[in-house]
């Protein structure tokens, strides 16, 4: 009987490490579009190694987020959907288009609403995360920006601060940790709101950016990179037949990973930058140059090193590409007193430098030093809205590592 016991313990317990995540999605068809960003989580997480998530689906068309806070069959889903015995994992809200913006929206109400929901999926399940799904602004072009919005940049920027302050209105009354900001409508920005990444309408999302928001989704719910993932992009893989579904290729899959990763939590990414509108690709050709932050390269390979300035914001700032060799494994610290610096300033040496970006290296690497690598970082001479630093903002380092 003991021996059944155990055996039956082992079973129950090998069950239980099987079963996925149970995520509760609040939204619309911005969630909705392309086969929707919750088949995206599915495929995403499964090609990361993790049981398939139970994706609860609670759309309702332009609906924002005081609607699913208090509609009785919105708030019902929390107790009447899972298995007797489960809680939820994750509750995403994403809102209205339009709510989270100062000019047409109501910002606070988006925000009570917010902690409104986070407090009813609390009630059920009291280690359940929040996550919001940020939306984005219209694409360049739409008729909103003919005298509403000043630009693109301008309605993003009302969306992203009020998200962000939902997510700390959400950890003010519940604890430090409980919010997490997928920040796909940042991606879209770094992507300067090109119409490619919408629908015809430069509204609804494009099949690249519900990739790019399952990916942002996923990051903030697993705590994982996507480029950290060894995807199975190969013709008539089961990520292969989504992608192809919705019309996307593997170098979709490339270009996004680069993007929703340089847009996760600081605490995912390796050498985190002050985040603003400025981007450091890195690439070894014929490969992909991205943002992943990541190239191997070798005696007689290609390197590609390549700044740019987004939506305008450091088109006429003095940059400079810095870089300090390290043994792998062993990486600089960052500077004290600036920590979204992280070349070594006592032990660094000048790439390049440019009056304005953009700036860009390609070079054959003329050595290999096997067990050195080299951490570089751009740095502009100019104010960080997203840091607040007076002088100079800072992308994100990329490590090159000799072969």
């Amino acid at each position: 009987m003991f021996r059944i016991t155990i055996a039956v313990s082992l079973v129950f317990s090998a069950c239980l490490a099987a079963q996925g995540k149970n995520v509760l999605m609040y939204g619309n068809s911005f969630l909705n579009y392309n086969a929707g960003a919750g088949v995206g989580l599915r495929k995403i997480a499964e090609e990361a190694g993790f049981a398939t998530p139970n994706v609860y689906e609670r759309f309702v068309s332009s609906s924002g987020l005081a609607f699913h806070a208090t509609d009785p069959v919105q708030v019902g889903t929390i107790t009447n959907t899972l298995p007797a015995g489960q809680q939820w994992d994750a509750v995403v809200m994403q809102g209205q288009s339009l709510e989270a913006t100062n000019t047409l929206g109501n910002p606070q109400l988006f925000r009570s609403s917010a902690v409104a929901i986070t407090a009813n999926v609390l009630n059920h399940s009291p280690n359940a995360k929040a996550v919001l799904a940020q939306t984005w602004a219209r694409g360049q072009g739409h008729h909103l920006y003919l005298g509403t919005f000043a630009s693109a940049l301008t309605m993003h920027g009302e969306i992203h601060d009020n998200y962000h302050l939902a997510a700390q209105d959400i950890d003010a009354a519940f604890g430090a940790g409980t919010a997490k900001v997928a920040r796909a409508g940042d991606g879209v920005a770094l992507q300067e709101f090109t119409p490619a990444a919408y629908a015809t309408d430069l509204f609804h999302p494009g099949p690249r950016t519900t990739l790019l928001t399952s990916m942002c989704l996923f990051t903030s719910i697993y705590e994982q990179r996507i480029c950290d993932i060894s995807a199975n992009l190969s013709f008539g893989s089961p990520l292969w037949g989504w992608l192809n579904f919705i019309g996307l290729s593997a170098a979709d899959w490339d270009a996004m990973a680069a993007i929703a990763d340089r847009c996760a939590d600081p605490s995912l990414r390796p050498f985190p930058g002050s985040g603003d509108q400025l981007l450091l690709e890195s690439g070894n050709p014929p490969g992909p140059t991205n943002a992943c932050g990541h190239v191997a390269v070798g005696a007689g390979d290609y390197l590609v090193l390549q700044l740019t300035s987004r939506n305008g914001v450091y088109d006429q700032a003095p940059a400079v590409l810095l870089a300090t060799a390290f043994v792998n494994g062993a990486p600089p610290s960052p500077f004290p007193s600036l920590p979204e610096l992280h070349v070594d300033p006592t032990n660094m040496f000048v790439l390049q430098s440019t009056p304005s970006p953009p700036a860009t290296i390609f070079t054959v690497v003329p050595f290999s030093l096997p067990g050195l690598s080299l951490l570089v970082q751009a740095v502009a001479f100019a104010p960080s809205t997203a840091s607040g630093h007076p002088g100079l903002t800072t992308t994100e380092g990329h490590v090159i590592e000799f072969q």
